[in-house]
């Protein structure tokens, strides 16, 4: 009996040396965000899965940009001095494309005062030219990495604002499909993921778009305002079991995933990643950077979600580092599972020994 309990626990110590996948947020932390040079960094230091957004421009075109306006990380303002909305801000949608193509995109700043929102990265003052990039592009570039590299990475593709793109008739979607189509990339079986905060969405493009590929449902705060979607709700167990007949994976703010303290220490996991798994879903939560943890911190968070929180990924601006950790711990939990099965070899012969 004793025998067959060590040979389990071998079993369960290998299969939880499995690493979780690492998404490249943006593409990477080292390179301004989602251009076309950080959406290669991240293949190449060997992210799982890289991260972009899209919003459309005012000629329908599909572009690469986290925010649905411009100033936090173009020179828009330079370039179009009298385009701004009553606002002050000067919103994708207000622009063709051959506009967004003349601006530089530059490291991520505060538009009220210009200040760099991660002072240690790229410079945002840098005089190396970036651009915006269109889905299309996007695409490309990755599967002809993926040929010329040998190494399959894959692209999920968040959709930003969906109800924000129909109050101007446009079904964001919807274009994005087709432009995946024209690739021939529909199946659950290519490289390809879509994401949105808008859930409701998620369920219009499983069943009036009919698209077979994987979904991920992204989750945050109600009080945010994201969308109209009631986070709430569909983080509770039934929520999370509705969820599963339409979607692949969970996106969720990872404060969903584990309970912190006052002073942000983590005293905890929550259900989340339970109820996910029980209903076959995976975990994938947002957004781990290295700039806000000092020390030996980070290291500890990644331990922590990987081994109590049992996640199945990271989104992550440093796919690089958490990489790193995660080989490091899968080194470390191999060499105990050798020592291991070399003493269940050792006890099973003994075993027998005895019996004899």
């Amino acid at each position: 009996m004793l025998s067959f309990l060590l040979v389990l626990f071998a079993f369960e110590l290998c299969h939880g040396s499995q690493r979780p996948l690492v998404i490249g947020h943006r593409g990477t932390a080292y390179l301004p965000e989602l251009t076309l040079a950080s959406q290669s960094m991240a293949h190449a230091y060997g992210a799982d899965i890289i991260e972009i957004d899209v919003c459309l421009s005012r000629d329908n075109h599909l572009i690469v940009i986290h925010d649905i306006n411009l100033d936090g990380v173009t020179n828009v303002a330079d370039v179009f001095k009298n385009r701004s909305r009553s606002d002050g801000f000067h919103y994708v949608i207000d622009f063709d494309l051959h506009e967004l193509r003349s601006l530089n995109v530059h490291e991520r700043v505060r538009p009220l005062n210009g200040t760099q929102v991660f002072p240690l990265r790229f410079p945002s003052k840098s005089n190396v030219h970036f651009h915006l990039s269109t889905l299309n592009e996007t695409i490309e570039l990755l599967l002809n990495l993926n040929r010329a590299t040998g190494r399959q990475r894959q692209l999920l593709i968040e959709i930003k604002k969906p109800e924000y793109h129909s109050k101007y008739n446009k079904s964001i979607s919807s274009i994005v499909v087709a432009t995946l189509k024209s690739y021939n990339l529909t199946q659950s079986t290519d490289p390809i993921i879509l994401q949105t905060f808008h859930i409701e969405e998620l369920m219009n493009i499983r069943k009036n778009l009919s698209s077979q590929l994987r979904l991920f449902a992204l989750m945050t705060w109600n009080y945010v305002g994201e969308s109209s979607s009631d986070y709430d709700f569909y983080r509770s167990e039934q929520g999370i079991r509705n969820l599963s007949k339409v979607v692949q994976g969970l996106a969720p703010d990872h404060q969903f995933v584990v309970n912190y303290d006052g002073n942000g220490t983590i005293i905890s996991t929550s259900n989340f990643t339970k109820w996910a798994h029980q209903y076959g879903l995976s975990v994938y939560p947002y957004t781990f950077r290295k700039d806000l943890f000092l020390g030996s911190s980070f290291e500890q968070l990644v331990e922590y979600f990987w081994h109590e929180a049992q996640v199945d990924g990271f989104i992550t601006d440093n796919p690089d580092v958490i990489l790193e950790l995660l080989q490091r711990g899968q080194i470390s939990a191999s060499s105990y599972t050798i020592v291991l099965n070399i003493f269940l070899s050792m006890f099973t012969f003994l075993f027998h020994i005895i019996r004899i």
